[in-house]
C-alpha cells in the first residue's frame, strides 16, 4: 500500500477525529464559561453602582446587560433592552469595551451576558441572547 492509498483510507478517520475534537473543544469552552460566570455570583455590585448610580438605590432586582457593539447576537437583544429601559424596567446597559475593568472584575468573557443584581449582590449571571419576556421574568419572577 502506498502513501496515497493509506491517506484515502484514513481520510474518513481524520474527518471524524476533527469533528469530535472540535465538538469537545466547544463543550469544554462553554463549560469554562459557565463555571466562570458562577464564580461572580455572590459578589457585591458596588463597582457597577459606581457606573450606574441608580443601581445603588434599586430595591428588588435589576439587570446589567453586558454587550459589545461588535457582537452580532447583541444587536437584536439591544433593541429589546432599549424598549424595556424606555418602559422603566431596571436594566442597565454596560458596553464592556468602554468598561473593560468591570468585564475583568466580573469575569465576563462573552456577550451578551446578563447580571442579575438583587439587594446589592450579584445573584446570577446568564450567557446568551434573551427575549424581553425572559428579561422581565428575571426581574419579577411572578410575571412568568
Amino acid at each position: 500500500m502506498d502513501a496515497t492509498q493509506a491517506f484515502r483510507g484514513n481520510g474518513l478517520d481524520l474527518l471524524i477525529y476533527a469533528v469530535v475534537g472540535l465538538a469537545t473543544t466547544w463543550l469544554l469552552y462553554f463549560g469554562y464559561l459557565y463555571i466562570a460566570t458562577r464564580a461572580s455570583e455572590g459578589r457585591s455590585s458596588a463597582s457597577l453602582a459606581a457606573v450606574f448610580p441608580p443601581l445603588a438605590h434599586q430595591s428588588g432586582r435589576a439587570l446589567v446587560y453586558c454587550f459589545s457593539p461588535q457582537c452580532r447576537p447583541c444587536r437584536p437583544m439591544s433593541r429589546e433592552v432599549e424598549q424595556l429601559v424606555a418602559e422603566g424596567v431596571p436594566i442597565f446597559p454596560l458596553d464592556i469595551q468602554r468598561h473593560p475593568e468591570l468585564a475583568r472584575e466580573f469575569g465576563i468573557r462573552a456577550t451578551p451576558t446578563l447580571i442579575v443584581i438583587e439587594d446589592g449582590v450579584v445573584s446570577r449571571m446568564l450567557l446568551g441572547v434573551r427575549t424581553a419576556g425572559s428579561m422581565r421574568g428575571l426581574i419579577d419572577p411572578k410575571t412568568t
